[in-house]
């Protein structure tokens, strides 16, 4: 999960870290800078101060050499990432400029199916597929449930959602609540309890059911997790990422980008998901298609005939 709000000041003082490069920039390679940045940013800002048991500026002399000898971009970020993957934190890693330029395509020149996408099944369910929580999706969910007429049931497919914003997970959870309720506490420098944003009577309260599977990550895992524990909704899939941290987003020399997990992230009942995920009620493995049959399970969930 990512929101770039979050600003905390570390102290590198008080970790007895010195910044390898503090005010010097003359005659530094890119590569230096790259890393030297990803580096102290990481010892600044990172939420685990035990650094996941690292020995931080050991990992520094472990990685520098090869990142000044990387031959390009492509090899820069493969050592820099290999140097985050000690941490062993799903939102902690470095995005190159390439592979950011890559993600602002437009989705149907990289081979991507719609971000947004609701269907009208038999019976008046609506499916409701989205890959990711950005701005505006919960007016798209409350929109598309309101245009839906004689509504019977939704459903909410985030097999392929890899989370986003947490202020729009907040929204979208609200959509489904009758009050406003905790959904997830993150603990870094400080510890922040976010509710979600109550619809009010503009909320849904029929019969919901979540599709989760591998590929389900960070937000979409809270979201689920909420709806579940909540009976709130069913869910039905496969098990997912286990990839729940606070990350956010750092601008890098050269145009890439880091992300760091800046906060560890608890459910309201104090459950961790990062590298644990969150297991459905109805375990349903995917299938070949034409035969969607998670899909097939909620329908029969909201039809009143797929309990047992």
């Amino acid at each position: 999960m990512a929101r770039a709000r979050f600003s905390m000041i570390g102290s590198l003082l008080a970790m007895g870290l010195a910044a390898p490069l503090a005010g010097r920039t003359t005659g530094v390679s890119l590569n230096e800078r790259v890393f030297d940045k990803v580096w102290t940013i990481v010892a600044e800002r990172y939420w685990d101060r035990t650094m996941g048991g690292n020995d931080w500026k050991a990992v520094r002399e472990r990685f520098y050499g090869q990142a000044l000898a990387a031959h390009d971009e492509k090899q820069l970020y493969e050592v820099v990432n290999h140097m985050l993957d000690q941490l062993d934190d799903s939102h902690v890693y470095a995005t190159s400029p390439a592979d950011l330029r890559w993600m602002h395509e437009p989705a149907e020149e990289r081979d991507l199916p719609p971000a947004r996408r609701a269907t009208r099944l038999p019976g008046g369910l609506l499916l409701l597929t989205f890959n990711q929580f950005d701005p505006g999706d919960d007016r798209w969910i409350a929109g598309s449930i309101a245009q839906t007429p004689d509504l019977r049931g939704v459903i909410l497919d985030l097999r392929g959602n890899g989370g986003g914003r947490d202020d729009v997970l907040d929204k979208v959870a609200g959509l489904f609540t009758a009050r406003r309720q905790l959904l997830i506490r993150l603990t870094g420098k400080k510890t922040i309890e976010e509710k979600t944003r109550a619809a009010g009577r503009g909320a849904y309260f029929g019969p919901l059911a979540v599709l989760v599977g591998p590929q389900t990550a960070s937000a979409a895992e809270i979201l689920a997790f909420f709806l579940d524990e909540s009976r709130r909704a069913y869910t039905i899939g496969e098990h997912t990422a286990g990839a729940v941290t606070g990350g956010i987003d750092h601008d890098l020399p050269g145009g890439g980008k880091l992300t760091v997990a800046e906060y560890d992230i608890r459910t309201a009942n104090g459950t961790r998901l990062e590298g644990d995920g969150f297991t459905p009620t109805y375990l349903v493995r995917s299938a070949p298609a034409p035969h969607d049959l998670a899909l097939e399970k909620a329908v029969s969930l909201l039809q009143g005939v797929g309990g047992s």
